[in-house]
């Protein structure tokens, strides 16, 4: 098999997403929101707060999750956005308890399945840095 086939063949967290049926979580990490997960609703909301405090870097997971390690943020967001989509997932980014990004299911495809609030774009910018 080659390395492109394998990339393509390998499942992420995101394709697995739509095995979970029922239920919800909440995860904080330090007393902080991090994820909430709510199968009902089909939705995952990440505070960006939660993700410094647990160490994690999501450009890091936008990479690894999207294409492969060497993948731009914005084609990683592509492929995770149309993962969501195929499963009937949305997941919501907050900053500062703002909502600065929607992806996957209930966005529109013109804009990639992605929609990024104009006042939280700042915000963003600085999660992803």
């Amino acid at each position: 098999m080659t390395n492109q086939r394998a990339r393509e063949s390998r499942a992420t967290a995101f394709d697995l997403i739509g095995l979970i049926s029922a239920g919800s979580a909440t995860v904080t990490v330090a007393g902080r929101p991090f994820l909430r997960l709510d199968c009902e609703g089909k939705s995952v909301e990440l505070e960006t707060d939660g993700a410094k405090e647990a160490g994690l870097r999501l450009s890091t997971v936008v990479r690894v999750e999207g294409t492969g390690t060497g993948a731009s943020t914005l084609r990683g967001s592509a492929h995770i956005a149309n993962a969501l989509a195929r499963q009937g997932w949305r997941l919501i980014l907050y900053a500062e308890g703002h909502k600065v990004l929607t992806m996957g299911a209930g966005v529109s495809r013109a804009t990639g399945r992605i929609s990024v609030s104009p006042l939280g774009l700042r915000r963003l910018l600085d999660v992803l840095r």
